[in-house]
């Protein structure tokens, strides 16, 4: 579930800052960081589990991957959604 709002959380802020008229490379990197930072902290933080350590190599980076992934969708969505605002 952490996962998931993570996800939303970063395409929500790719989205806003898109609206503050933050360049692309700034905007997808930045937010698309939110995530790997959030599953880092969770897994060395607060261990809910003594696996998590071991595969917290694997998840960061993950995450990173979705992190831009999600970042990018919420650029580009928030463009779109920009873009025709301007048309009317």
């Amino acid at each position: 579930m952490t996962f998931v709002a993570g996800l939303i959380a970063t395409l929500l802020l790719a989205g806003y800052l898109r609206g503050r008229r933050v360049k692309a490379l700034v905007t997808i990197t930045g937010a698309g960081l939110f995530l790997p930072v959030l599953v880092a902290f969770t897994s060395f933080v607060y261990p809910a589990d003594p696996e998590v350590r071991m595969w917290a190599a694997i998840a960061i980076p993950v995450s990173y991957l979705w992190g831009m992934t999600a970042a990018g969708l919420g650029y580009g969505v928030a463009a779109l959604a920009l873009k025709g605002r301007r048309d009317i």
